[in-house]
């Protein structure tokens, strides 16, 4: 299964779509907030991807949640903006709230820095600010491997 990850557009709609129209095979698309609702106008570019949202701390209102547990592929997924979890300080805060969720990967934004690493046996990734082009892509093999690739716009 293959899932795009992009966060923090901050009205850069234009660049979702490219990341979109560049992983058109992905089953999941994921925006982990600060121009969430950038979505809202590529809708149609997602056709029949799924996709998943969290608020970012730029976004004070509606009813987008601050976080989102997806389980895909036999694996469970904390989804957040971050900013809740102090990842400005690093991950701690991040890797208790997801194992606290017993999830397999935590996802999270908030910083604009591409960040992939493993605490144990947790997955973490930060695709980085779409608007600055940066954006993930994460595949869960079938027999539950999980492999991250940290992608740039202008290299894809």
């Amino acid at each position: 299964m293959k899932i795009l990850i992009m966060s923090d557009s901050h009205g850069d709609s234009f660049s979702c779509k490219l990341a979109i129209q560049r992983n058109r095979d992905a089953e999941y698309m994921i925006h982990l907030g600060d121009g969430e609702d950038d979505i809202d106008f590529i809708y149609p570019e997602l056709r029949n991807m799924k996709f998943a949202r969290v608020r970012g701390n730029c976004t004070f209102f509606g009813d987008t949640p601050l976080k989102y547990i997806l389980t895909a592929a036999g694996k469970r997924i904390y989804c957040c903006h971050g900013h809740r979890e102090n990842v400005k300080n690093g991950c701690d805060g991040l890797a208790a709230a997801a194992r606290a969720e017993n999830c397999d990967i935590a996802l999270y934004g908030h910083t604009h820095t591409q960040d992939f690493h493993r605490d144990g046996d947790l997955v973490i990734v930060n695709p980085g600010s779409i608007r600055n082009g940066k954006y993930a892509v994460l595949e869960i093999g079938d027999d539950g491997d999980v492999s991250v690739m940290l992608m740039e716009l202008k290299d894809s």
